[in-house]
């Protein structure tokens, strides 16, 4: 999260509009989207697994087997990480530091990340698998919530989901496309 990155998805000044930008890429492995959520503004990263694990197929095994269920990530899939924009290091995957203006506009968040995702997965229709890790269990139920709205279709775009994490112990939410 650079200030270059943040003029490139937000040249306008914010608003009280809900806005979500084109999914910019940043290298080869990786794209953001930025959202304006009624003038604050959230970066969401789309990250490919492999690259996200170091490039290390072991990693990325024995994490799919202790937090994935065993599912291992089809090539080319994304971790999806989001954060405030004004958030810094300490911050910046810790949602208590960045809360929503209202705490009840959780649900109009869950549907403009959707958005994002829908937007990603048409500007790049490779990309068949989408991951998320909960950090808390207000997102594990957006999470939660998002992968049933998804597999109904109700976003435009349709995913399935292909494994939960476990209660007890954590891990991701994956979604791939039907």
């Amino acid at each position: 999260m650079t200030p270059a990155l943040i003029a490139r998805l937000f040249p306008n000044p914010p608003d009280d509009a809900i806005v979500v930008t084109e999914p910019l890429p940043i290298d080869s492995t990786m794209e953001a989207v930025g959202i304006d959520f009624a003038g604050t503004r959230f970066l969401v990263f789309f990250a490919d697994v492999m690259a996200y694990a170091g490039n290390d197929p072991d990693f990325v095994r024995e994490t799919a087997v202790a937090w994935n269920n065993g599912f291992i990530p089809a090539p080319g899939s994304r971790i999806v990480k989001f954060l405030r924009a004004g958030a810094d290091r300490d911050t910046m995957f810790d949602p208590r530091a960045w809360p929503l203006p209202e705490p009840d506009m959780i649900w109009q968040f869950m549907e403009v990340l959707a958005v994002a995702v829908e937007g990603h997965a048409l500007a790049f229709p490779a990309v068949r698998q989408y991951f998320y890790a909960p950090q808390n269990g207000k997102l594990d139920s957006l999470y939660n919530r998002m992968s049933r709205r998804f597999a109904r279709g109700e976003f435009g775009a349709s995913f399935r989901c292909v494994t939960r994490p476990a209660t007890d112990e954590g891990g991701f939410y994956g979604f791939e496309r039907i």
